[in-house]
């Protein structure tokens, strides 16, 4: 194990799990940049495996790192009204067909809720695990608190998101394209949708048109969800 060749008081500093983040991100960052941006590899899987690699050779408890992570936990907030730039480069047609967006928004991702609470319910049958399922299409804070709400698992619930959001985001383009609706507004909006910022991530890649309806997509499901599913769950 690497904890005999590192010190212990270096892997109890915020700041080594901070770094080791950061650096895993980079890492996973360039192999995706290497693999052409391959979709079902995105820098959060790969950074989050390196990572998860790395307690596991040291021995860390999640509590030790989390010291560190919530220092980066605390740039999520910014990070999230940075993606008002998009929204407000194309505010003006989104806001002629608002009524319609919210329509779609709300019936999407309760249709998403529904057949994976109810897939769950079918094929593993622990009540449990169909009440975390609930929150998978939301960012992990939101998730994190719908499952402390519905007596779900907080852990599981971020890992149903992590895994929600690599997948929508590496399927949903590929799956609009082949159906001929690819248009930024429906492939947009089907990623924040289904694989909230993951999804988002893709979006940016895609354009700013695409990033500007993820991003409203995303929020106005993550508001819709933490409203609405702890009264219904």
């Amino acid at each position: 194990m690497l904890n005999d060749l590192i010190p212990g008081e270096l892997l109890q500093l915020p700041s080594t799990w901070l770094m080791v983040t950061l650096g895993a991100y980079l890492l996973g960052l360039k192999l995706y940049q290497q693999l052409n941006n391959a979709p079902w590899l995105p820098p959060v899987l790969s950074g989050f495996l390196i990572v998860t690699l790395a307690l596991w050779l040291t021995d860390t408890p999640y509590a030790t790192y989390q010291q560190g992570g919530q220092l980066l936990s605390f740039f999520l907030g910014p990070v999230v009204v940075g993606l008002a730039i998009p929204l407000f480069h194309h505010f003006h047609s989104m806001r002629k067909q608002f009524i319609r967006l919210l329509l779609a928004i709300i019936l999407g991702s309760l249709t998403t809720v529904f057949v994976a609470v109810a897939l769950t319910h079918f094929w593993i049958g622990i009540d449990t695990i169909t009440v975390t399922m609930v929150s998978k299409s939301v960012t992990t804070p939101v998730a994190v608190a719908i499952a402390e709400q519905t007596n779900g698992l907080p852990a599981l619930a971020a890992a149903f998101v992590m895994v929600t959001g690599i997948i929508g985001a590496a399927i949903i383009p590929l799956l609009l394209k082949w159906l001929k609706l690819d248009s930024p507004k429906i492939t947009g909006m089907s990623l924040g949708i289904c694989a909230h910022a993951v999804g988002t991530s893709r979006a940016l890649e895609l354009g700013q048109e695409y990033a500007a309806y993820s991003a409203m997509a995303m929020t106005l499901t993550a508001a819709l969800h933490a409203i609405v599913l702890p009264w219904l769950f």
